[in-house]
């Protein structure tokens, strides 16, 4: 991003979709330049550090982080509209109605979590699980994972090997297979324990 990046940013964009940070800088009469940009991004990684180190308790803060990350999601590139960006808003969204009004504790106890808001983030959780499995056995779906053969390149291919990647690729094809199954199993069958309103299964899971 930025005047010398792939996408510049700073000249704003056509999109039809709520910026409200950026919109609120261009309010002032200030261009949204990379030094506005900069500071948008540390706004955020200063809210987050407040959530994460603070027993302040407040849904304000969810709620100025939705607003931000959103302002940089509906900018209008490419680069940033995956899918993990709209699932990131989506969590970040459910997380400000999970959020007490104002508490010095970090679980306060007059003000539990809503159950409703913990259904919709199992909800969540599985369309994130069931999706990621439907997508391997759609029709657009590389062959490899109807043949259980995928991982047989994935530990050369994947973005950031570990030390073990070249060990995990070595292995035989019957393993890689396994791989492959179980991770079926993992994506298409098990997300359906969390639609089970017990407590048991929800702590084994």
């Amino acid at each position: 991003f930025g005047a010398n990046g792939i996408w510049a940013g700073s000249a704003g964009s056509s999109t039809q979709r709520p910026t409200p940070v950026i919109d609120l800088i261009r309010s002032f009469h200030y261009p949204f330049g990379d030094l506005q940009m900069e500071c948008v991004c540390w706004i955020g990684v200063l809210l987050s550090l407040f959530l994460l180190t603070t027993t302040i308790n407040t849904f304000v803060v969810p709620l100025l982080l939705w607003v931000t990350y959103l302002s940089l999601v509906n900018m209008g590139t490419i680069m940033i509209n995956y899918g993990w960006e709209w699932l990131t808003l989506e969590a970040g969204f459910l997380l400000i109605f999970l959020t007490p009004t104002f508490s010095l504790s970090s679980t306060p106890s007059r003000e539990p979590p809503s159950k409703a808001i913990l259904w919709l983030y199992r909800w969540l959780a599985f369309r994130l699980m069931i999706g990621a499995g439907m997508s391997k056995l759609g029709t657009r779906s590389s062959e490899c994972w109807k043949q259980l053969t995928c991982t047989t390149t994935h530990y050369e291919t994947q973005p950031m090997p570990n030390p073990f990647a070249l060990f995990m690729h070595s292995l035989p094809l019957t393993i890689h297979q396994i791989e492959v199954a179980l991770t079926f199993f993992e994506q298409l069958i098990l997300p359906f324990l969390m639609l089970i309103p017990l407590r048991c299964v929800h702590t084994f899971f």
